[in-house]
């Protein structure tokens, strides 16, 4: 008679596993691309406050009358108002828009202070 050693798993054990990491998975997936949307929304948010504040201190600056704000350099939102050439007369509110899957949109009302909100 030959003798079997029990070395592997059997099907039943596999099959069980494999149903538990699905559960699993079906939880973290949802939730991981949430946490991704929130990031994203969170950094465009403080690159579009970081460039408001920056625009609002280069108009502000009264010892260097002859500076202008800048083009802003985009990396966490899709796109952010380009201020360059703006003055104290006509500045205005700088908008922004986070990257995929977020699509929020940003407000920052430069002339009261830059204040940033994320629009609904």
């Amino acid at each position: 008679m030959k003798k079997y050693s029990n070395l592997g798993f059997t099907l039943i054990e596999i099959l069980i596993v494999t149903a538990i990491v699905g559960i699993i998975i079906a939880i973290a997936v949802p939730n991981y691309q949430q946490y991704i949307k929130e990031a994203r929304k969170s950094a465009c948010l403080s690159e579009a406050k970081n460039y408001s504040n920056n625009v609002f201190y280069i108009l502000n600056d009264e010892s260097d009358t002859s500076a202008v704000p800048v083009a802003p350099v985009i990396t966490a939102c899709q796109s952010i108002t380009n201020a360059t050439g703006w003055t104290l007369d006509t500045w205005g509110i700088i908008e922004a828009t986070a990257k995929s899957p977020s699509n929020a949109r940003i407000e920052c009302d430069v002339p009261n202070g830059t204040p940033c909100r994320i629009l609904p």
